[in-house]
């Protein structure tokens, strides 16, 4: 099968799970929401060592529809030649806008600067990720700084010898802390399967479940596009 029917199938195949009926307009404003995450990510690669990356992530409370979140970034990163370990910093801004009713809808803007550290392994075939990242966060009636841990894993589906099959599992989790009296922020649980087209071009799916500091939970379906060109190598 050719790949751009493939990657035609995959992409109409996940914005048909998308827009599955949800719970109604009411139903939404419920701690236990769920919410949707459409995400792409492109890596200009000057060299192998430097890239610069936009990351531009739409979040929704309902399918296509409710706008929750705009997430407008941009980053350097440098990744060292002779250890798995790439470090980067960026700009970004959000646009968020509160679940209420319409005549009290909030829209709220974020101006955020990070820092982030990712140091990357393998266990057998399982890829294995650390992002440590610090963030300055200027919020309409606070500032504050932010830590943010993630772990993730990736493993391959299929494949013969040393040559992975296109397919891959995906299992992450993320805690991030706030530098104030009651730290805990929230705690995110990833689940979900990405396709490998080729070096330039991934889609991922997954499941994400958000533990928040107020005790509520959050749910969201996602998809990513990660798209990588220049000169990678």
């Amino acid at each position: 099968m050719p790949k751009e029917r493939k990657f035609k199938q995959l992409f109409w195949g996940w914005v048909t799970l998308l827009s599955l009926p949800f719970p109604d307009h009411s139903l939404a404003q419920q701690p236990d929401q769920i919410n949707q995450w459409l995400q792409y990510t492109g890596s200009y690669w000057f060299n192998a060592r430097w890239a610069a990356t936009a990351n531009v992530q739409y979040r929704t409370y309902r399918p296509i529809k409710d706008p929750r979140t705009t997430f407008l970034g941009a980053e350097l990163q440098y990744n060292f030649k002779d250890a798995p370990v790439a470090v980067s910093g960026g700009y970004a801004h959000l646009f968020n806008r509160n679940y209420l009713p319409a005549e009290e809808t909030e829209y709220t803007h974020e101006n955020r600067l990070y820092q982030t550290l990712t140091l990357r392994g393998n266990l057998w075939k399982t890829g294995i990720t650390h992002r440590y990242q610090l963030e300055e966060r200027w919020l309409p009636q606070e500032y504050h700084t932010r830590f943010r841990y993630l772990l993730a894993l990736k493993l391959p589906f299929g494949g013969t010898g040393q040559e992975p099959g296109p397919w891959y599992g995906i299992l992450r989790n993320e805690v991030r802390v706030i530098v104030r009296n009651q730290p805990f922020d929230s705690n995110r649980v990833f689940g979900g399967a990405g396709y490998t087209f080729n070096k330039h071009l991934t889609v991922e799916g997954m499941w994400m479940s958000q533990l928040v500091g107020n005790g509520n939970h959050q749910h969201f379906t996602m998809f990513v596009l990660r798209h990588d060109f220049g000169k990678m190598e």
